[in-house]
């Protein structure tokens, strides 16, 4: 996986402060290796989940619980490695990769049967879990959202960079395509500010087409592009931002599971606007801490920035709204949600401990 995408940096930080817990023995499999004691970098994509599958089968029959971070491939590869030991699987319903298999005839039979046979199912937000539901309704389906560190974003928010912020690689479903014409129409009120945009930018062709269309709109000189960066200038580029901005649109089944980067805005003292009609949905809270527009709305996506922009009462307000939002949602809280959901799947299949035994073992891709 990709630690420093959204999915990636949620996985690791979930899985960093699962495996902290003194009662659980944990072991990770993984596609590469991370860092994590104990880890085991043997799994495979796509065609190879067979033999992932396989691989992985002896390693289930010591584990009380197996939980798969996303449907496609981890949730399949469990289901498949799990097939005649019965251990007890928890699926985790990240976003696109645990609904758009079931519109392809090669994985949707394969991703409806996993769904089904686990024993409970996290969806990180709402959106995700009605979209799995469209397909599968699994047993237990539970909606846990994803945390944030809030003692990493907790600088003091200053908005001295006269600049609007996004964090996203640049692909298609990031919108930003719409954003930045909605900036052009911003920079109309506001001539002096920028547009950051921080996120990966491995997809040359449609970054290509962005960058046509800044020259397009003689935006050159006010969007500035960054790759990777490290945490400690990612804070700084959220401390002084003036707002955070995100027009992530579905397309072709890929949406936006839930939209951790409001989180860490929100951490950061920042206003934000984001999209309806996807997990950001649940990431936002719509009047309090920003505002959510239609998908592929320019004009409505322009007047929410020139809305909080323009009233600086109405952007502290909601600068101070989010770093509440984002306490209600820090990994303190968050993890002992999915404590309770082990516990109570160790409470259906074992009496007790065994004496000098961690209370339960887990094995996590």
């Amino acid at each position: 996986m990709d630690y420093k995408n959204g999915w990636g940096r949620y996985s690791s930080e979930l899985i960093k402060r699962i495996v902290a817990r003194p009662e659980i023995e944990a072991v990770i499999l993984s596609e590469q290796p991370s860092g994590y004691p104990g880890e085991i970098p043997i799994l495979r994509r796509s065609w190879k989940i067979f033999g992932s599958a396989l691989r992985v089968r002896k390693y289930l029959r010591t584990a009380d619980i197996v939980h798969a971070f996303d449907g496609y491939p981890y949730g399949i590869i469990a289901y498949l490695a799990n097939l005649g030991i019965g251990k007890k699987i928890i699926i985790n319903g990240v976003g696109t990769y645990s609904v758009a298999p079931f519109y392809n005839f090669r994985t949707s039979a394969l991703l409806k049967a996993a769904f089904k046979k686990a024993d409970a199912v996290i969806s990180i937000s709402s959106y995700t879990k009605k979209e799995i539901e469209k397909k599968v309704v699994p047993k237990n389906h539970f909606v846990i959202p994803m945390g944030v560190d809030c003692k990493k974003f907790n600088l003091p928010h200053s908005g001295a960079g006269d600049y609007i912020l996004s964090v996203g690689a640049v692909t298609p479903r990031k919108g930003y395509d719409i954003s930045i014409q909605a900036f052009a129409k911003v920079k109309e009120k506001f001539p002096n500010l920028k547009y950051y945009i921080v996120g990966s930018q491995r997809e040359t062709i449609f970054l290509d087409e962005i960058k046509k269309l800044i020259r397009k709109l003689d935006l050159e000189r006010d969007v500035k592009f960054f790759n990777y960066v490290g945490d400690e200038e990612l804070a700084n580029l959220y401390r002084e931002a003036k707002l955070f901005i995100l027009s992530s649109v579905n397309f072709e089944h890929f949406f936006e599971g839930f939209g951790l980067v409001f989180m860490e805005a929100a951490a950061s003292g920042l206003p934000v606007v984001g999209t309806r009609g996807c997990g950001i949905e649940d990431s936002v809270k719509e009047g309090y801490n920003g505002f959510l527009v239609p998908q592929k709305d320019v004009d409505a996506t322009a007047k929410a920035i020139i809305k909080i922009l323009e009233d600086e009462n109405l952007g502290r307000e909601m600068g101070a709204n989010s770093v509440r939002w984002a306490a209600e949602h820090d990994w303190d809280k968050v993890v002992p949600r999915f404590l309770d959901i082990y516990k109570s799947l160790i409470l259906a299949t074992r009496r007790k401990s065994e004496k000098g035994r961690p209370w339960f073992i887990l094995k996590i891709f």
